[in-house]
């Protein structure tokens, strides 16, 4: 992808007028807006015959930003470049076609986010991505009735997921199937209202490393197939209502240095299929109702977990472990980062 600058611009470029009527017809024959950056906007042709390196980038003057055609745009990615970065709203409400948003900052620290609000005017937005972003509060997030994906990577979550009662939100993102938390330093509790989310499907908390808590109220999440708490370092223990996910059929506890025992309960996920536990060192024996769980059939785990498998291999026919290499190196480097 190439910027076009003044000094090598095209010579059908430097009238202005010229240069804006082209950048007008890319803009036209182009269906996927990419970034929207203080105001610039680029585009780009996305026709699967072309090659990449057939691809022009042309900049859009900021007077251009909230032209008709934006309308129409169903991907963008807003870049935040500064410490302070504020979502353009004129642009955002005129977008009322679009399914994905991706708010990304590229400073130092996490850039702070303002005018949040204005997202709640996308009516049709289906995923929302926030990354490397400080989240001052969820509620503009909470008047996306179509979300179905909802992620956080290497985010500031302050306190923006603290301020809701359960009572209030109980029907809030109705459609939320996929929300990820990945990265996130200051990330200790998750809330319970976030075990109201009914249609909830896979619930990712990956590489938090203050986590130390889940929610009681786990055993809510009625429509969770796929649980993921990889290397969750401080995560200390499992819910016991997780015995009320019958429809569970994935769990990575993996690197979970800090869990030393399973609850009794997770004998009743009947669903269950895969369990990935590599790296528990903290585990030293599994519960008797292990012998319960008729559907496992993958238990992924270093060799010193593998043996506290060994009493239940001739219970549970469909078994299968699999030793993988324990890194503790890996492991140390994750912590620290």
């Amino acid at each position: 992808m190439v910027v076009v600058s003044e000094s090598t611009e095209p010579a059908r470029f430097k009238n202005p007028l010229k240069r804006l009527q082209n950048t007008l017809q890319i803009c036209l024959h182009s269906n996927k807006l990419i970034r929207l950056n203080n105001g610039h906007v680029k585009f780009f042709q996305t026709q699967l015959h072309l090659k990449v390196d057939d691809l022009e980038d042309k900049l859009l003057p900021a007077s251009c930003t909230t032209v008709g055609f934006n309308r129409n745009l169903e991907e963008l990615t807003l870049e935040a470049t500064s410490q302070n970065y504020s979502i353009p709203e004129e642009s955002i409400n005129r977008m009322d076609k679009l399914k994905v948003l991706t708010i990304k900052g590229n400073c130092d620290h996490p850039s702070k986010l303002h005018n949040l609000s204005s997202i709640a005017s996308l009516p049709n937005l289906t995923t929302l991505r926030f990354e490397h972003v400080s989240v001052p509060s969820l509620q503009p997030v909470f008047a996306l009735r179509n979300l179905k994906q909802l992620s956080f990577v290497m985010c500031e979550i302050g306190d923006a997921l603290k301020c809701f009662t359960t009572d209030s939100n109980y029907n809030m993102l109705p459609n939320l199937a996929h929300l990820e938390f990945d990265m996130c330093y200051d990330l200790k509790q998750l809330p319970s209202w976030i075990c109201n989310l009914a249609h909830l499907q896979k619930l990712s908390i990956t590489n938090c490393h203050e986590l130390d808590a889940l929610p009681k109220e786990l055993g809510g999440l009625s429509s969770l197939e796929s649980l993921n708490l990889h290397s969750c370092t401080k995560l200390q223990e499992l819910p016991d209502s997780i015995g009320s996910l019958r429809g569970l059929n994935y769990i990575d506890i993996s690197d979970c240095l800090s869990l030393s025992v399973l609850p009794e309960e997770i004998g009743e996920l009947c669903g269950l299929q895969v369990l990935k536990m590599n790296g528990c060192t903290g585990l030293q024996e599994l519960p008797v109702s292990a012998t319960e769980l008729s559907q496992l059939e993958e238990v992924i785990c270093d060799e010193e977990t593998s043996y506290l498998w060994m009493d239940f291999e001739s219970e549970l026919h469909n078994l299968k472990i699999n030793v993988v290499e324990d890194d503790r190196s890996e492991t140390f480097m994750k912590i620290v980062h």
